[in-house]
């Protein structure tokens, strides 16, 4: 795999790593809730508030609430510690609501029209079921840079806003809309990465709940990790079961699949993770899987499925898998972000065939770095995202 080039990309602060427990960033926490608290007002935030003991499990999860939001009005974060957790919510509220935001296109025209400066297949794009898409559709275009050699390109408008505020006329059914690959962080470099981890993470899951790379059955408790051997513990001493499947990626990045569910509350809750070190990958999928209970808890998101609650009163436990719990081989990220992205785009561009692209949403008003990244050739199951 060759070495990616990618010094066109502004950095700052990238050639360290701030280790946190269950992540890496560039900034220390403190610095990163100074910059989030200074957006917040901005971006509608009114309240942030701390759900971590509506469940019996006790990892930090928060809410960021945006009651004028053209999407989600309620946001999640989770983390090791409440100060991450907090920071998480606070940070989902302002990428959204910067992807949110009225973007006026480079240019309208239809495909063959702007062919020549398209750096890939438009079919490799999700599309939507049914989709209208053909060389013909006049649609919407927002400048795009090609993370492996920073050229320029274009990118369906469609795929890098996200709101439910449509206004008038006729929008045909095109892509599979969602808010996959978008992300903030201390740094434009960090939020590529990011945006670039859950787009590979959505790719292995999709390709796992659709029954092609299941992957294996995994024992936490084998990677010899104190975060995640703590995570476990909370679990057990509430009650709660916990099974763990390591999933293929085509970009052989550690990829995760965590499920829980007990006999007090009868739901299966999951959670994924990517990420270029396996405790850190494992540690996102297990603490999503506590926060996606406490969303249903709560009760306060937008999103939330109608029927589950109609089934709470049927016991969903899954038998337990005849297979036997596989270790997980401990693998670490690289001493800086810049050389984690570095590593993570040409692992990506071999897996997909062809080089991620990203659009930089940072609103110098606001300070926030917010980026959105669109992998053509990756997966992605609507049905789950």
């Amino acid at each position: 795999m060759r070495r990616m080039d990618i010094a066109w990309l502004p950095t700052q602060a990238d050639d360290v790593k701030v280790r946190l427990p269950g992540t890496d960033r560039a900034r220390e926490p403190a610095r990163t809730l100074a910059m989030a608290q200074g957006a917040a007002g901005r971006v509608g935030i009114t309240r942030v508030a701390d759900l971590t003991w509506l469940d019996t499990i006790g990892i930090p999860t928060y809410q960021a609430i945006r009651p004028t939001a053209r999407t989600l009005a309620v946001s999640q974060g989770k983390g090791i510690t409440a100060e991450l957790a907090k920071l998480s919510a606070m940070m989902e509220a302002i990428e959204l609501w910067h992807a949110e935001q009225p973007r006026p296109p480079a240019l309208t025209a239809p495909p063959r029209e702007v062919a020549g400066e398209l750096s890939y297949d438009l079919g490799e794009l999700p599309q939507a079921t049914p989709s209208l898409l053909h060389e013909g559709l006049p649609m919407e275009w927002v400048a795009a840079t090609s993370l492996a050699d920073g050229k320029p390109t274009l990118l369906p408008k469609e795929l890098v806003t996200v709101t439910m505020d449509r206004g008038p006329g006729w929008h045909p059914p095109v892509f599979a809309v969602s808010s996959n690959g978008l992300a903030s962080g201390n740094t434009l470099v960090e939020a590529v990465l990011h945006a670039l981890y859950e787009v590979i993470e959505r790719d292995a899951v999709s390709l796992a709940l659709r029954g092609r790379g299941k992957g294996v059955n995994a024992d936490p408790a084998s990677l010899g990790s104190p975060v995640v051997d703590r995570l476990c513990e909370l679990l057990a001493k509430a009650g709660v079961r916990l099974e763990v499947r390591q999933m293929p990626s085509a970009t052989e990045l550690p990829c995760f699949l965590a499920e829980i569910t007990c006999d007090e509350y009868p739901m299966n809750f999951r959670g994924f993770g990517c990420h270029l070190s396996s405790e850190i990958a494992l540690t996102r999928a297990v603490t999503e899987a506590a926060q996606a209970r406490l969303a249903y808890i709560s009760g306060a998101r937008d999103d939330l499925h109608a029927d589950a609650y109609a089934s709470m009163g049927e016991r969903r436990k899954r038998p337990v898998s005849p297979e036997p719990a596989e270790p997980i081989a401990r693998v670490t990220a690289k001493a800086s972000l810049l050389d984690d992205l570095r590593d993570v785009v040409g692992r990506a561009t071999a897996a997909f065939g062809h080089a991620p692209l990203f659009t930089d949403l940072t609103r110098d008003d606001l300070g926030v770095p917010v980026a959105r990244v669109v992998a053509p050739g990756c997966r992605l199951a609507p049905e789950e995202f």
